[in-house]
């Protein structure tokens, strides 16, 4: 579990990043440290850049100094290997609480470099104090870190969602819960994720307004892997509500309901998998289960695929 130092990290780089028009996508913990995901969409709505973050939070980063330079190190062989291999651009951040210094540095061969002269078996990376993560100079630098295809970017934009296609299909659970303020044009609302891998709950927020577009057409651009389904324990009360008020008729003498129309059962079959809960007609409340479609089933298979190393992979027709 991430402790209070680190998460103060992360929380203040996805302020940073939304002032500055990045969308942050916290990531689940793993042991290669990427924390988290930014991604830089045009006005148009055409994703521009994604790029991959391991961000290091406190003042202890900042102990070694040299040439205008933080010195991070505890680089192991591995994340070496996954930094530049990843198929996402890589940075660290580093944050320290103290004086609110946030800086940044990109994660390529050419940055890391090998202690001892080259000989050594750890890594470090120099990281400019004057390169201040996301000011004017930086957003310039990181929107032009790569420039991939479009074909690239979107599969880097499943790849940043994979653990949570893996986890649905591993038998684990996640569900999306949102509220939008349906009378504002400005988009406003709050939607996180609610990741149950049998072993923990977590959640992930997606701290970003959308303008001018209905939230069920953003959850479907959002998680474009998933399909939605109603939480059915969530709805229950607010639905027989609805139920008894259209489908039901109170008989006063014996004081009970009796159903002139559809069951319970029935109605709720016909309802939208993707309904909310209206709130005073002012804020509409979603508790929906994803599930993999087709599109992410097939992602999966094919990112396990080209995930290995395959047999054939060094065979070559031979030269005449």
């Amino acid at each position: 579990m991430a402790s209070s130092t680190e998460r103060i990290g992360v929380n203040h780089c996805g302020e940073i990043a939304e002032r500055n028009n990045w969308m942050f996508r916290e990531q689940p913990v793993n042991d290669v440290g990427i924390d988290a995901h930014m991604e830089y969409i045009e006005s148009s709505g055409k994703p521009k850049q994604l790029l991959a973050l391991q961000i290091k939070s406190g003042a202890s980063w900042f102990n070694e100094e040299k040439d205008g330079c933080i010195i991070f190190r505890n680089i192991n062989e591995r994340q070496y290997n996954y930094w530049n291999t990843n198929s996402l651009p890589c940075i660290v951040v580093l944050y320290n609480p103290n004086d609110n210094t946030c800086i940044w540095q990109k994660l390529t061969a050419e940055t890391i470099e090998r202690t001892n002269g080259g000989k050594g078996k750890g890594f470090f990376v120099k990281v400019p104090i004057k390169q201040v993560f996301l000011n004017s100079s930086s957003n310039e630098q990181l929107l032009s870190f790569t420039n991939l295809p479009e074909h690239i970017i979107n599969y880097n934009f499943l790849l940043s969602q994979k653990e949570f296609m893996q986890i649905i299909q591993d038998g684990g659970e996640v569900k999306l819960h949102s509220t939008e303020w349906v009378n504002k044009s400005s988009g406003r609302g709050q939607t996180e994720l609610i990741v149950d891998d049998g072993n923990s709950i977590k959640n992930y927020m997606y701290p970003y307004w959308f303008p001018f577009t209905p939230y069920t057409m953003v959850f479907q651009r959002l998680f474009p892997w998933a399909d939605f389904s109603a939480d059915e324990d969530y709805y229950e009360e607010y639905d027989e509500s609805f139920w008894r008020e259209y489908h039901c008729f109170y008989d006063k003498e014996d004081d009970e309901w009796l159903m002139v129309g559809d069951s319970f059962e029935e109605y709720r079959r016909k309802l939208n998998p993707m309904r909310s809960v209206d709130h005073s007609g002012e804020v509409a409340e979603y508790m929906l289960v994803l599930s993999l479609n087709e599109l992410g089933r097939s992602f999966l298979k094919v990112n396990d695929f080209v995930s290995k190393n395959q047999a054939y992979a060094n065979a070559r027709p031979k030269e005449d």
